[in-house]
């Protein structure tokens, strides 16, 4: 039995073995909570590392969207739009209301579309003075997302340093943030492999804007057989909604775990989810039941 662990964004400034070391530490922290240590090997934890080969490429590609990010430039486009819709949902999960935004904006009120974008950008502020995130955090993620579902350059290079790792043994899908979207395309698109459980923490996968570029109709992966357990902090904003029937519908439906208290800053990083003692003996259970 393989455990895969799939990292989201913000990783290109570590080494990959000491990232899987992190991961497994915390991992262990969690278990010991429950009287348990890590049930297999650490040759068996399979860790795709994609966070230096990210950052080059959102680099390659930084100038035209910048002009979006920081200036409004196509502010009329569909890329736009993808920021307008995910930082307004962000900002509803913030509880961030539009006297807030407005407060940041005040000589815009008028108008709150897309051809406004300093309404975006006071969406920024405005969730910035509600919650954890910075609003340059929040908008370099908001990039890094948008580059990833819209690039298929991006998408391919990224999907394909998970894939090679993986083979036709039984595993177990762990993943985070940014890295649940990624790992959902992937098991969306090898039906052959043999996963025994698919877990997702902090994820994105919930927001309308994000599921607009997945592949449709959205479902449960074919090579999943004992279901989806997602787990977030419901402090976390960019994990803004459960993956239930109404913001993920598919059949079986995911079990939801909504109460982890997440102690990173912004309540969002893995090691706060990692160490969870719910979590860490979900993870365990899957290993120990296999397929």
């Amino acid at each position: 039995m393989k455990l895969v662990f799939i990292h989201g964004r913000a990783q290109g400034a570590f080494e990959a073995l000491d990232l899987k070391a992190t991961w497994i530490k915390t991992l262990n922290e969690g278990l010991k909570k429950s009287g348990l240590t890590l049930p297999i090997s650490e040759e068996d934890v399979i860790f795709p590392y994609y966070g230096k080969l990210l950052d080059k490429l959102v680099l390659d590609f930084n100038e035209p969207v910048k002009e979006i990010i920081e200036k409004g430039s196509g502010a009329g486009t569909a890329d736009a739009q993808f920021f307008r819709d995910f930082l307004q949902e962000v900002a509803d999960n913030a509880n961030v209301t539009q006297a807030d935004i407005e407060e940041e904006n005040p000589t815009e009120v008028t108008e709150k579309g897309i051809l406004n974008w300093p309404w975006v950008q006071a969406i920024l502020q405005a969730v910035d003075k509600k919650s954890q995130w910075s609003e340059a955090s929040l908008k370099k993620f908001t990039y890094d997302v948008f580059l990833y579902l819209t690039n298929p350059a991006i998408k391919t290079q990224i999907n394909n340093e998970v894939t090679k790792l993986l083979d036709n043994e039984p595993c177990l899908f762990v993943e985070h943030s940014l890295g649940t979207v990624v790992g959902y395309n992937v098991l969306r698109d090898h039906p052959e492999l043999k996963v025994a459980k698919y877990i997702t923490l902090g994820s994105p996968l919930g927001i309308s804007a994000v599921k607009k570029y997945l592949k449709a109709p959205i479902k449960m992966p074919e090579c999943v057989k004992n279901g989806w357990f997602n787990a977030f902090d419901d402090r976390d904003v960019v994990a803004l909604n459960p993956l239930n029937n109404r913001f993920f519908d598919i059949s079986p439906s995911i079990q939801n775990k909504s109460d982890v208290n997440n102690q990173t800053e912004n309540r969002h990083g893995i090691i706060g989810y990692l160490n969870d003692k719910a979590v860490a003996k979900e993870i365990y259970d899957a290993l120990k039941k296999g397929i």
